[in-house]
């Protein structure tokens, strides 16, 4: 019985000493790095569920993990600046990825808890709770503007199977895009990176990198849905018979001989976002018709021997 009451007495002074506890607090930026982790994926990828109950599950867990470490080191002066870090790396998932529950709520929870819980001075814990509901508040109102206001919403149907038509070499895919709003609508072909996807086991993250290499308008949108779209065997997309795509283009063969992608040469898309901007479009059309104008006139303008001749 002393035995356990001595092992009991040392266990107390360890998890009470607060070397013990700032070494913990360490831990806790794991959680952080988390936090961060997903709000790269947010930027990049779209996440697709495999097993969504598990990964909540799993999830759940490793977040409930995170909210006891947090109550555990509260004291510690390096959990309240992780826990100001979780506030402002979780924002930006918040944003772009709302209605993704599974990932929101365990991450929403902690990084609430982590910061209400932890022993901060009142005045400090105040200014940054201020600073933070404001950025919440406005970056929030400010990103439902430009997403539901200055945006065009559309409905986008896939025409071609889900994971797209993958080239033979198995490093490109391309897919066609129905997209229709309540203007001019288009439907467009994209290619995509085939081998930049990852595997997670309960979710899956496919690369939003691509590039429109054609597109139809309102006008020639009837035939548009009836592309004949295809790779050949040297990696080339050929549309309606006539190539708009050629991967070599692309590829790099590192001195190792490994092929990776090359991006830089061409224009890709690299974000989730690909959306129609009409107050963009607006000010591309009013340059493009000054431009032509201007162009015009400079055309029209004689030249100064011409002006000499007819004067003489």
């Amino acid at each position: 019985m002393q035995g356990v009451v001595f092992n009991l007495e040392i266990l107390k002074k360890i998890v009470t000493n607060r070397w013990f506890i700032l070494f913990v607090s360490l831990l806790c930026a794991a959680y952080t790095a988390v936090l961060c982790y997903f709000a790269y994926i947010v930027f990049f990828y779209e996440i697709e569920y495999v097993d969504k109950t598990k990964f909540a599950i799993i999830y759940s867990a490793v977040s409930l993990a995170a909210g006891l470490l947090f109550l555990y080191t509260r004291r510690s002066f390096i959990t309240c600046i992780i826990s100001l870090v979780n506030l402002l790396v979780f924002f930006p998932t918040l944003l772009l990825d709302w209605g993704n529950w599974p990932l929101l709520i365990p991450a929403a929870m902690v990084t609430l808890f982590g910061f209400f819980c932890c022993k901060m001075n009142d005045t400090l814990k105040t200014v940054f709770g201020t600073i933070f509901l404001l950025m919440y508040i406005l970056g929030g109102i400010v990103f439902f503007l430009i997403m539901n206001v200055f945006t065009v919403r559309t409905v986008d149907t896939l025409l071609t199977p889900h994971g797209g038509i993958i080239s033979e070499s198995g490093n490109f895919r391309c897919y066609v895009l129905d997209v229709q709003n309540k203007s001019t609508g288009k439907v467009a072909v994209y290619v995509q990176p085939n081998k930049l996807d990852k595997d997670l086991g309960y979710i899956r993250l496919n690369t939003t990198i691509k590039k429109l290499v054609k597109q139809a308008i309102k006008e020639n949108r009837d035939d548009a849905l009836h592309y004949e779209v295809h790779w050949d065997d040297e990696g080339k997309l050929y549309i309606n018979g006539e190539e708009y795509f050629n991967e070599a283009d692309f590829l790099t063969e590192t001195d190792s001989g490994e092929v990776t992608y090359n991006f830089t040469d061409d224009v890709w898309v690299h974000t989730y976002f690909d959306v129609d901007y009409p107050i963009i479009d607006l000010i591309d059309r009013v340059t493009q018709i000054v431009s032509e104008k201007l162009l015009n006139n400079d055309d029209e303008t004689p030249s100064e021997s011409e002006t000499t001749a007819a004067a003489s």
